[in-house]
């Protein structure tokens, strides 16, 4: 309550300051719902990157695998072509008519044979390569399969949570409403001008430690606090000190 000059008596003084007490725990809930909900972009952002980076996973492997058998078949073909070389030269054995010519046809069968056998290797290699970019496959679709259940879940677990944060803010915006509708105007005015440097702009003290900025208040002015008889602001970061910390 005021006397008649309009400055708060002591009973009034407890009174704001049990206002400005509940208005501090409405902000300090309000700014961590808002913070809460500023960050909910990002979290998304963060689940559609994972998601393109698993879906890049498993477009990378079924490449891999197509390159594979890609190259497998290449050299199958190969294989063929080299076989059908040395069997159309092992049917010119009969018709040549020099040695050297004969020589010749022989080192041409032998240089066929010597592909026809690198072939042979590269495709047993290749079975090894196109079996473990199948397994590297299989691997990157589970994970996916299984990594976009779980981001999906995530994802509507934002949305949810998008929601309730929604109504808490409504609530907790018209909380601060009325509580402020309901205190003395000049210290609202003290505690909205510290609110735009500091959070929190009311705080309590605990011994003689003010919960704020961790300095130490003097005794004399715990006393005051304590008395509750005027607005009493730290000396360093200038919060209302509201009162002593029982915790």
């Amino acid at each position: 309550m005021n006397d008649e000059s309009g400055t708060l008596t002591k009973p009034g003084m407890f009174e704001a300051f049990q206002r400005l007490a509940e208005l501090q725990a409405c902000d300090d809930e309000l700014w961590a719902r808002e913070l809460e909900h500023t960050g909910l972009p990002a979290r998304r952002t963060g689940l559609l990157a994972e998601r393109a980076a698993l879906e890049a996973a498993s477009a990378g492997a079924r490449e891999a695998l197509q390159q594979a058998e890609a190259a497998q078949r290449r050299v199958e073909s190969e294989l063929q072509d080299q076989e059908a070389l040395r069997k159309r030269l092992e049917s010119q054995q009969f018709q040549v008519k020099t040695n050297d010519a004969y020589t010749a046809l022989l080192h041409e069968i032998e240089r066929a044979q010597r592909t026809i056998s690198e072939c042979e290797t590269r495709l047993l290699e290749g079975m090894d390569a196109i079996e473990s970019a199948r397994a590297a496959c299989a691997s990157a679709e589970g994970a996916g399969r299984e990594s976009a259940t779980r981001l999906d879940a995530e994802a509507q677990a934002l949305d949810t949570r998008e929601q309730q944060l929604d109504a808490e803010l409504v609530r907790l915006r018209a909380a601060r409403l009325r509580v402020i509708a309901e205190s003395d105007p000049k210290l609202i005015e003290q505690y909205e001008k510290i609110s735009t440097r500091r959070r929190p702009a009311a705080v309590r003290i605990r011994g003689t430690l003010c919960l704020g900025c961790r300095v130490d208040i003097p005794p004399q002015q715990c006393i005051e606090i304590q008395r509750a008889e005027r607005v009493i602001t730290c000396g360093n970061c200038q919060r209302i000190l509201l009162g002593i910390d029982r915790a």
